[in-house]
């Protein structure tokens, strides 16, 4: 049998080939990488057939060798479909395709409304709505379900996320939180909400350390209780002879 070679007939059948992948790709993308995935089936059955007919991978026939090659270029065509389709649209478009390149919407509508949030904390909501309209964003009310949520537009989505993270981050919840300028005192007050088994976190607003607590109630009453717990524990302390301990 005769070993391949590059003939000006095997040089024009390539360049055709190529044309047709070039075509396909165009046409029908999906066809291209469905087309590609059969070649290299087919490279593999060729290079498989040679190895047991030579026990190497070389020299091929003519024929095996235009087969290989014809192969190799549909299944780049198919290669550069996929990257190309990641690269315009996306991985989660990139396989929309059947017939033709997908339609996506890269951006929303002007004026429709791009993301929408909600609270369930009803002051941290309102101060929302307030920091919009003082900012001059529009946005919008919407019920879901029952609960309320604000939304805006594609073209103020920027702005209004900023001010969403800013409210976020300032807010604190009224009547369950306090800040310590004592770390100490801070401490020996969350170990106090850790024992009544009350869910508490330590967050930062405005530079400064503040305890957030769960449940309902005044800020004060928490305090008292607190604060007459501090007390009966220094009272037991001297009772015990260590009146000299850490926090009385």
């Amino acid at each position: 049998m005769e070993p391949f070679t590059l003939t000006r007939q095997t040089a024009a059948f390539l360049a055709l080939m190529c044309g047709v992948a070039v075509v396909v790709a165009i046409a029908a993308p999906f066809g291209s990488i469905a087309l590609g995935a059969v070649a290299l089936f087919g490279v593999g059955i060729v290079l498989t057939k040679a190895l047991l007919r030579l026990r190497k991978w070389w020299p091929l026939t003519a024929v095996e060798g235009t087969v290989v090659l014809s192969a190799l270029i549909l299944a780049i065509g198919g290669v550069a479909v996929i990257g190309y389709a990641i690269a315009r649209f996306g991985s989660e478009h990139a396989l929309d395709m059947m017939i033709g390149w997908p339609i996506v919407e890269r951006s929303a509508r002007p004026g429709s409304t791009a993301r929408a949030v909600s609270y369930s904390d009803p002051d941290l909501q309102q101060r929302l709505k307030d920091r919009l309209r003082e900012a001059g964003i529009p946005f919008s009310i919407e019920m879901r379900d029952g609960k309320e949520f604000v939304g805006w537009a594609a073209e103020h989505n920027t702005a209004a996320e900023a001010v969403d993270a800013k409210v976020k981050e300032s807010h604190l919840p009224s009547g369950r939180s306090a800040r310590f300028p004592d770390p100490a005192v801070q401490k020996q007050f969350t170990d106090w909400l850790a024992k009544k088994g009350i869910k508490h976190e330590v967050v930062k607003s405005h530079g400064e350390d503040y305890v957030v607590w769960e449940g309902a109630g005044d800020v004060r009453d928490v305090m008292r209780e607190f604060t007459a717990s501090r007390a009966s524990e220094c009272r037991d302390r001297v009772a015990a002879g260590k009146a000299g301990a850490p926090g009385c």
